[in-house]
Parts: structure tokens; sequence; C-alpha cells
């Protein structure tokens, strides 16, 4: 039999993913461990490798296709076999040789079958849930089915929108920018709270002008969120709620601290994850975050060096923007976004100084924690980073 080239599951965040470039054609010979396809998923690209030697039979998906997880890509044929011996469509031909009128029978008689996340959802969007063809098992519809039906009936409104303007350039929404916007939809489905505050860094900056002359020999120069990386793991470990995934309402506290630092790429948005953060010092954190970065630039960055994540931080410190609403990445329950870094004027006690104030804005998912234990967090991370 031919070996089926399926789409792997990279990572537990991972549901789908877009075929990017087959780079074999149809009739080439292929080895063990050779890539055969590039794929985009969870905002990273990556290939699927062959798992056994043969010949490419039959490419399943085209190029610019997003397939869920497990979809058949395409066929290896080991050797003496033939793709004539092998039909694309057993199941079609199989419903082919009954009749017309049983056909109409089962279809009439069918029950809609259909997910409770997908009936809420398609009943909140007002859609006729009868009208959506599903992809899950036995054809069952899936929320991402409901949400694929809604943006296409969107796509209708704004296309005929569009129809009526003066368009200066359309950019197409393709690979990652389809997985954000994807992941960024169902994280908004969910009840998130951000809590606003600051704190002052002037021992951390002290800090970092001190370690200049030991990190100097690294050819790394200390900047304030790789000591902000650690102080956060830190707080994670006197707060472990914090440090945790919620999935099908059940909160799973995790023992590991891996913490996710968003970066900017062209296009998107990348979360590599600096695993076991409680276990390494600032230098070790300042490396990864520097290897990740060159990573990135030069595109090698690997699946499961973005998977496994339990809390996130983004920095918008180099921007002229002090509170934001950072977007949970689930099942993570809090994210820690980086304001700019402000002087301002305390007084106390009549005499007044200056002093360097970082922003803070902590998203928390209100399902899986309340308030008091996110603003304790947040009250001793504050306090880490002053007491530094």
């Amino acid at each position: 039999m031919p070996i089926e080239i399926k789409l792997p599951q990279w990572g537990m965040n991972m549901n789908d993913g877009t075929v990017i470039k087959w780079l074999k054609t149809v009739g080439d010979k292929i080895t063990k461990d050779e890539p055969l396809v590039e794929i985009e998923s969870t905002k990273v690209s990556s290939a699927v490798e062959a798992i056994e030697d043969g010949i490419l039979g039959r490419i399943n998906v085209k190029e610019g296709v997003l397939v869920p997880v497990g979809a058949v890509l395409g066929l290896i044929l080991l050797e003496g076999e033939k793709i004539e011996d092998f039909p694309e469509t057993i199941i079609e031909q199989k419903v082919d040789n009954k009749s017309e009128t049983q056909i109409k029978k089962q279809i009439s008689s069918k029950k809609i079958l259909a997910t409770p996340r997908a009936r809420n959802l398609a009943k909140k969007l007002k859609i006729d849930i009868n009208l959506i063809t599903g992809t899950g098992p036995s054809g069952r519809i899936t929320e991402n089915d409901v949400i694929k039906f809604n943006e296409s009936k969107d796509s209708e409104i704004s296309t005929s929108i569009a129809d009526t303007l003066d368009v200066k350039e359309k950019i197409k929404s393709t690979g990652i920018r389809q997985i954000i916007a994807k992941r960024m939809y169902e994280s908004a489905q969910n009840p998130q709270v951000t809590l606003n505050s600051k704190a002052c860094v002037d021992n951390l900056i002290s800090k970092q002008k001190a370690l200049l002359p030991e990190w100097r020999q690294h050819r790394i120069r200390p900047q304030l969120n790789d000591l902000i990386v650690k102080i956060v793991s830190n707080s994670l470990e006197k707060h472990t709620i914090i440090n945790s995934h919620y999935i099908n309402d059940d909160l799973y506290i995790l023992e590991n601290i891996n913490i996710g630092i968003a970066m900017a790429v062209e296009g998107g948005l990348l979360v590599p994850v600096i695993n076991n953060s409680q276990d390494k010092n600032e230098l070790e954190i300042s490396k990864e975050i520097r290897e990740f970065s060159k990573k990135i630039k030069n595109k090698q960055l690997l699946p499961h060096e973005i998977s496994g994540s339990t809390f996130s931080i983004t920095n918008l410190t180099s921007y002229n923007v002090e509170n934001f609403n950072p977007i949970i990445n689930p099942p993570e329950i809090a994210i820690l976004g980086l304001g700019k870094i402000a002087e301002e004027v305390y007084i106390n006690e009549g005499i007044a100084t200056v002093r360097n104030m970082i922003y803070l804005s902590l998203t928390f998912d209100h399902r899986a924690i309340d308030g008091v234990p996110a603003a304790s967090f947040l009250e001793t991370l504050i306090n880490n980073i002053e007491s530094i």
C-alpha cells in the first residue's frame, strides 16, 4: 500500500496548516527523511519529510490551501505500485453505486451533526447551521466551519463594498496572516480582562549597566527585556496559578515555566519559547533570545521552538505606547505587555525626583482566574522589578 503524506501536529496549539510549496513533483524519486512540502502553521514554516523511500505518486493539496491536521497531502508509491491502482475518491465511488432515491432519502433524514461550540457560535452569529458543510469526523460541523462560513459571507459583503470604492491596493490575507487572524479570533471569543500599571526601572537600568563588562566577553549587550524575562519567571514561581493552561473548562497548573517571547516579522508575529526559564540566568535567556532572532531572520525557526509556552510577553517599549490590551495565546491564561519607558516626576515629603517608569499591561482569561490573583501577580512583578 502507498504511504500517505499527512499533515503532522507540531505542538498542541496547531489545528491546521497552509501548503506553501511542494519541493517535489509527481513522479520524482524520494528518499526517507527528505523534505517534501513546506507548511506554514502556528506562525512558523517547516517541511513535512518522507517517512519511506519511494516515488511521489500524487499531490492531493495544492499550494496555498489551508488544511486541518491529519489531512492527506499526497501519496508515496512503493516499489512496484502504480497510482492507477489507488483511486483518489474511494468513498465517493461507494456513494455513486447507490440509487439516487436512496441518497435523497439519506439526506432528507440525516440529522445535522455539530459540536456544542459550533451550535452556540452559529446561534450567536444568526447563521442557519443547516447551510454549513461540516469537515469534522462523520461530517460533523465544527466551530471552525462556522467561522469560515461567516468569513465567506463577510467576504461577499466586503467585495460588494470594494466595488463602490476607489481601491488603491488589495492585500490578500494568506499564509501566516490567515493563521494569526484565526488565532486572534479564537482568543477574542474568551472573556479577557487587562490590568494596567507601571514600575520604576531605575534599579533595572543600573543593573543593565553593571552587567556590561561581564557580558562583553560574550559579545552580548544586556537589554532590559532580557532582565525582565527572568523577573517574570521568578514572579511566576510565586504565583503558579498564572503559569497555567485552560483546556475544556479545566485549569492545568504547569510545573515548568516556558515563556513565549513575541517577535515581529514581516507580515506577522512569531512567539519562540524559552523553556524552563526558572532554571536559567539572565545571560542564558539573553543568548536564547538572540539565537531566536537570528533563526527568524534566516527562516530557520523549528516547530518545537514555538510550542509549549505557558506564559507570553509582548514588548512595545521602543514605540510611543503606554498601555495596550495584549491578546492571550490560548491555552495560556495570561500575557504581559511591556509599554514604553518614560520619565516621571515623583514627589516624596516635598522633594521632587525624576524616575524612569515602564508601563505594564497584564491580560488574563477571566474564565480561568479572577482579578485578585492576577492583581497579586502584577504586584509581585512590580516589586521584583523595583527591588532588583
